[in-house]
């Protein structure tokens, strides 16, 4: 128990350092914005380049479990989406993040450590594997659609060409296909370029969660309460928290052939709160507010489960 606790106490305290800074002046919506587009276009790339380059994919590489976490959140990320295009009628573009929110695990900075504690060395293995998911299928996937969703009026052709355009401008999709790249061919960086990638890195969660609390306090100096966030609070938290675990057990039960102690260890991925810099892209599609304030919620209510 106080090893969960000193887990998640820095993500709680550097929550309410950005929550508090907005309060009491120290930092405003443009530095807030300022440090989330950091984040987005430099500090989440570079983590997700670490990341990916310095995995040896041939030596981890687990077909039926990826499949089977693939499936679960799939499955998760489309119940949140229809839910909340089909349901609350939400625009495409903000139903594709809620569908992000509800099927991205924060795999390294919480999932890992989690189940490092109570599994074992199967969190080691199974650690890259939810990542490949995560970084190749569902982040993709969701800027795809949210990107998509902004064109809304044009032809299919003429949504689908810039779209790819959209996409192929975007840091973090070039920092996906150079980690794969780096990965399969067994390139490294070269020493200072390496050291500035995982500097940079290092910035991206203690960045991000300051602009969680920063733009949850934004909400609240507005009067932008969670009860115009019901219909994202409604789905995001139990999809993440409740559907996802299920759906990915469900698929590794339907699929098998993968050891008990990798699909403990993939649910527990499934079960704990999104991934951190989930409110920074959101922000991009206007749904900064629900995403942070989802985040937050979800996080208290997976360390009191």
């Amino acid at each position: 128990m106080i090893e969960l606790v000193l887990l998640i106490a820095p993500i709680i305290l550097l929550v309410g350092i950005g929550y508090l800074a907005v309060r009491i002046g120290m930092a405003g919506t443009a530095q807030i914005e300022g440090l989330g587009m950091f984040v987005l276009n430099f500090a989440l790339p570079a983590l997700i380049l670490n990341a990916l380059s310095r995995q040896d994919l041939g030596q981890t590489f687990n077909g039926r479990y990826i499949l089977a976490y693939a499936a679960g959140s799939l499955a998760a990320f489309f119940a949140v989406f229809i839910l909340q295009s089909r349901v609350f009628g939400k625009p495409l573009s903000q139903a594709a993040i809620g569908g992000l929110g509800g099927s991205a695990s924060n795999t390294g900075f919480i999932g890992f450590p989690v189940a490092s504690l109570t599994i074992g060395a199967a969190a080691l293995t199974a650690m890259p594997l939810t990542m490949i998911v995560e970084n190749f299928l569902i982040i993709p996937l969701a800027l795809a659609l949210a990107e998509a969703g902004r064109e809304d009026g044009n032809s299919l052709a003429a949504t689908i060409l810039s779209t790819l355009k959209r996409l192929s401008r975007m840091p973090i999709i070039l920092a996906i296909i150079l980690g794969a790249a780096l990965s399969a061919s067994g390139i490294h960086l070269p020493g200072p370029l390496a050291t500035v990638v995982d500097m940079t890195a290092k910035a991206s969660a203690p960045c991000a969660l300051f602009v969680v609390g920063g733009t949850v306090a934004g909400l609240h100096a507005s009067g932008k309460g969670a009860m115009g966030m019901a219909g994202d609070l409604a789905t995001i938290i139990p999809g993440k928290l409740v559907l996802h675990p299920i759906a990915v057990a469900i698929a590794f039960w339907l699929i098998g052939g993968v050891s008990g102690e990798l699909v403990a260890t993939g649910i527990l991925f499934a079960s704990v709160p999104m991934f951190t810099v989930y409110p920074i892209l959101a922000r991009r599609f206007g749904s900064d507010g629900a995403a942070a304030t989802a985040l937050i919620v979800a996080t208290v209510i997976g360390f009191v489960a």
